[in-house]
């Protein structure tokens, strides 16, 4: 008995996340495994009410972009929009967990070092295509949509800073 729960303990401490986070490879592979089915859910459960949510949030990032602020928030209510479209709590509660991990230590480091404004205007771009595959109900363009913007952002994201030229 005591073996078991000393098994149990070290099961559990192997799936807690480290001090830095988890792997940010691993947290977009997630997303776009996630993100790729909820969005192809939602091209089916799609209302004018939802498209409504969903441009709202892009217009809201719009305007931050010209301004110069954080587009973050703007950015997760995008998502959560389309996670909502489900009508699947749990899919909502998940794609919102798997969103949050780029909140970790290293996750954070990563985006301060790639997150500007080009990254952000073409982010914008990504979701406008995620957007007109939902108002167009096109679940495998949607699905192509998202699978693209999960991509770039994670090529953006992982992105090496420019080393010098070797002689």
């Amino acid at each position: 008995m005591r073996a078991r729960c000393e098994r149990a303990s070290q099961d559990a401490a192997e799936r807690a996340t480290p001090a830095v986070g988890e792997s940010p490879s691993e947290m977009i592979q997630a997303r776009a495994m996630l993100e790729g089915s909820v969005v192809m859910l939602a091209s089916a459960r799609v209302t004018p009410q939802h498209l409504e949510r969903v441009r709202t949030t892009l217009e809201s990032m719009r305007q931050d972009g010209r301004s110069g602020r954080t587009q973050i928030e703007n950015d997760r209510r995008f998502h959560m929009a389309i996670a909502e479209m489900t009508g699947n709590s749990v899919l909502v509660r998940l794609v919102g967990e798997l969103f949050d991990g780029r909140h970790s230590p290293i996750s954070s480091r990563m985006s301060e070092r790639t997150e500007d404004s080009q990254a952000w205007k073409a982010a914008f771009a990504e979701h406008e295509a995620i957007y007109r595959a939902l108002e167009a109900r096109d679940p495998q363009a949607a699905v192509a949509a998202m699978l693209h913007h999960l991509s770039a952002s994670h090529a953006r994201w992982t992105q090496e800073s420019a080393l010098p030229a070797a002689d």
